[in-house]
């Protein structure tokens, strides 16, 4: 009878005590969880690298898109056809190709003025889908001015 007793007792006594230490699951879970959270936070400034280049990129055709948009404002009218060519130039890390399509002499609708519609076209070689275009429309001045002819 004590034999039997004992056994029962030292079985509860074993599922009763308290665990000391921590089972090795626990600590591979745990490491599993650190490097997947290290290996999520070191993915971000990669992400954040290529957004800011993407953005100076972006910069860089919008300002050059503007000088030549500028530069067709102030050419002489009857300059147009003569110096706008595809021509290109590197800004900054990239290449940017802009193209001009000068259409013929038009007159407005009140039959007063002549213009012409000139259609610019900058593409960066990095990334050909991201083309930016516009339609200037310059009129020729109705008077002569020696300043600008």
């Amino acid at each position: 009878m004590s034999a039997r007793a004992g056994v029962p007792g030292r079985l509860s006594r074993r599922t009763q005590r308290a665990r000391a230490g921590v089972s090795l699951i626990e600590v591979v879970v745990a490491c599993s969880l650190l490097a997947l959270t290290f290996t999520s936070l070191t993915a971000l400034p990669a992400r954040l690298a290529q957004r800011n280049r993407s953005n100076a990129y972006g910069e860089q055709r919008t300002a050059t898109f503007f000088e030549q948009v500028n530069r067709v404002e102030s050419m002489p009218y009857d300059s147009l056809t003569l110096f706008l060519t595809t021509d290109s130039a590197k800004y900054g890390q990239g290449y940017y190709v802009w193209r001009y399509t000068v259409d013929p002499e038009s007159l407005s609708l009140s039959g007063r003025a002549r213009y012409r519609k000139v259609t610019l076209t900058v593409v960066p070689r990095l990334d050909s889908t991201r083309k930016q275009t516009a339609t200037i429309r310059r009129a020729k001045s109705p008077f002569s001015n020696p300043l600008n002819q």
